[in-house]
């Protein structure tokens, strides 16, 4: 297993369904090492691994904001299917700003 290390953010409006934070790879996965999010106030945040369809939660819901310190044992906190974008869906509070540290495995 190998990784390319990269860093990503966004700042996802509210009420938004599978807002795309990285594209699909194709024969990869996109595994977070570490995130921070925040919102200026309580509003839902789930990740989503995202096929052609509908995105797949691959979190539980964080509400207001999360911070999930990078990890450096490449086991990370939670990774997408082979060739899905990772996404996120968000509640009707806020807007929610996100920073991402991730790996391609390839």
């Amino acid at each position: 297993m190998s990784f390319n290390v990269r860093r990503a953010f966004a700042n996802v409006a509210a009420a938004q369904t599978d807002a795309v934070l990285v594209a699909a790879v194709p024969g990869s996965s996109i595994k977070v090492l570490g995130v921070a999010a925040q919102a200026a106030s309580a509003t839902s945040l789930i990740f989503n691994s995202k096929p052609a369809g509908p995105g797949v939660a691959i979190t539980a819901t964080f509400t207001g904001g999360v911070v999930l310190p990078e990890t450096e044992n490449g086991d990370g906190w939670f990774e997408t299917a082979i060739g899905e974008a990772l996404t996120c869906t968000t509640g009707a509070g806020v807007a929610t700003g996100i920073q991402l540290i991730f790996g391609l495995r390839v």
